[in-house]
């Protein structure tokens, strides 16, 4: 069954919507910080729901998980961790399920955030 954000309230205002966002966006980061050693182990990355409290894990390669990342829109998350109001599940594997932001609120954090979390290459 879906979350919703917070688990007892929906998300459906556009300051809730940004929190939840932000929540995803901030879990990306921790995860991509995340030594990955070996591309065919599984990692315990984090779930990136971001309902406020979610703190599991999610075995993923690190394959897989770059695929994920791939889209600054799309986030890796426990199965069933869904925020409805602003998001949808594309991907549903046994181990985890790849959700997509779909409300403009969200679209812009994940995107803004996806920018500045780039390294710089020195190139402008």
């Amino acid at each position: 069954m879906p979350f919703c954000f917070d688990i007892d309230r929906p998300a459906t205002d556009e300051q809730a919507q940004r929190r939840v966002a932000q929540n995803q966006a901030t879990l990306r980061k921790l995860n991509e910080a995340i030594r990955r050693d070996g591309a065919d182990q599984l990692i315990g990355f984090r779930c990136e729901c971001g309902q406020l409290g979610c703190n599991q894990l999610i075995p993923l390669r690190r394959a897989e998980y770059e695929a994920v990342r791939a889209n600054p829109r799309r986030f890796a998350i426990v199965p069933g961790h869904e925020v409805v109001e602003i998001e949808e599940a594309i991907e549903r594997h046994t181990r985890y399920a790849v959700v997509e932001t779909r409300t403009p609120v969200a679209i812009r954090v994940a995107e803004e955030r996806s920018r500045h979390d780039m390294p710089d290459t020195g190139r402008h």
